[in-house]
C-alpha cells in the first residue's frame, strides 16, 4: 500500500544536514553516542520523509536496523548525556551498560551510574550489574502469586514490530511500565501506579491491558477512538470471543495469531507460552496496512470500514508458518 506523504520538500539546508548525518551513522556505526544522537535529530525532524514514510522503515531500509535497535542507541546516547561520565569511564562504556538507565527519569541516572561504578564487582562495569543497581532504587521485581504465577509477562518483539509498522510510532502505552517500555518504545507510558484508565488517552496507542480485566481497558480504547482523542491502536488480547468485551472489537479488523506467543519478563531467560490463543484488533483507519503487516503473523479479518459491521471484510490468511 503507496503511503502518502503532504509533506516530502526539504529545503537545501535540510538534505544537507541529512547528508552530514548519515554520514556520520555510516562511519561511527561503533559509536553509539553519535549514532544515537544522529538518528534522534533525523527522527525529530524528520529528514527521512522524502523517500520514507515512517522513521522505522528508513532505519530498516538505510541501515539494517531493527526498530528496537535505533530507539536503544537513541536512549543510550540521551543517557550518556545525563550521567556525565569521566573521559576514562566514556572510553570504556558501552551502550549495554546504559540501556538499563534509560528506564529511570533523567534526573536520577546520574546517580544510578556512579552508584554501580562504586559497586561494580572487581571494579568491572556489566549491563547485568546496571540492571541489578536500576531495580534496588526502582523495586521493581516480578512478583509471584501463589495461584497464578507471575503478575506480569510482556508483549513478544515481533508483535510489537508489527504494531509500530502499522502505525509508523507509539505514542501511548497505558498499560506498561519501564521494563516493558524498552521493547515498546512507546513516547508516553502509564504504569500500573499512575492507572491508565484515569489518565488521557492520545495518538497512536500499543495496548496491552491486564488479562484478568480486559473489559474496562476495552471499553476506554473504543471511547477514547470515538471521541477523536486516539488516532488508531492496536490491541492484543486472548481470543475470548464468547465474552461481552470481545463482542464490542467484532467491528474492527482481527488478527487471530497463529500459534501461542511467548511472554516475557525481565528476570526470565525464557518466554512462557500462553495458554489461550491471542488476537490483536487494529482501531484506525488503515486496515489494508494493518493486514499487510499481520498476515504474517495469523489469520486476519480486515474491516475496511469500522463505522459499519460485516459488510465489508476481507480475510487475509498467511502463507506460510513463521
Amino acid at each position: 500500500m503507496e503511503i502518502q506523504i503532504t509533506d516530502q520538500a526539504m529545503t537545501t539546508p535540510q538534505r544537507v544536514r541529512f547528508a552530514e548525518l548519515e554520514e556520520t551513522i555510516e562511519n561511527k556505526l561503533q559509536a553509539f553516542y553519535a549514532v544515537g544522537e544522529a538518528l534522534n535529530e533525523i527522527k525529530e525532524s524528520r529528514l527521512y520523509r522524502a523517500d520514507h514514510g515512517t522513521f522505522d522503515e528508513y532505519c530498516k531500509a538505510k541501515w539494517g536496523f531493527a526498530r528496537q535497535h535505533a530507539y536503544r542507541l537513541i536512549a543510550s546516547s540521551k543517557v550518556l548525556d545525563n550521567i556525565e561520565p569521566t573521559e576514562e569511564q566514556r572510553e570504556n562504556l558501552r551502550e549495554t551498560h546504559l540501556r538499563p538507565l534509560a528506564t529511570l527519569p533523567d534526573e536520577e541516572q546520574k546517580q544510578a551510574f556512579q552508584d554501580a561504578i562504586e559497586t561494580a564487582p572487581d571494579g568491572q562495569l556489566t549491563q547485568k550489574h546496571v540492571r541489578e543497581v536500576v531495580q534496588e532504587k526502582t523495586g521493581h521485581t516480578v512478583r509471584m502469586k501463589a495461584e497464578r504465577g507471575p503478575v506480569e509477562w510482556y508483549t513478544p518483539e515481533h508483535i510489537i514490530d508489527a504494531a509500530a509498522q502499522v502505525m509508523g510510532d507509539i505514542d501511548l502505552d497505558p498499560a506498561s511500565n519501564a521494563n516493558a517500555n524498552q521493547i515498546v518504545n512507546a513516547l508516553k507510558f502509564y504504569s500500573k501506579e499512575d492507572d491508565g484508565l484515569k489518565k488521557p488517552w492520545a495518538g497512536r496507542v500499543w495496548l496491552n491491558p491486564p488479562y484478568d480485566k480486559v473489559g474496562p481497558w476495552v471499553e476506554k480504547l473504543i471511547a477514547e477512538y470515538e471521541a477523536g482523542n486516539v488516532t488508531e491502536a492496536v490491541l492484543l488480547v486472548n481470543a475470548n470471543t464468547e465474552t461481552r468485551w470481545f463482542e464490542k472489537l467484532w467491528k474492527f479488523s482481527i488478527c487471530f495469531v497463529r500459534g501461542r506467543l511467548k511472554f516475557w519478563n525481565p528476570e526470565k531467560t525464557t518466554g512462557v507460552g500462553a495458554p489461550h490463543g491471542n488476537a490483536a484488533i487494529y482501531v484506525g483507519r488503515s486496515p489494508e496496512r494493518f493486514a499487510e503487516e499481520f498476515q504474517r503473523i495469523g489469520t486476519v479479518y480486515a474491516v475496511k470500514d469500522n463505522s459499519i459491521s460485516f459488510r465489508e471484510i476481507t480475510t487475509y490468511r498467511p502463507a506460510a508458518p513463521l
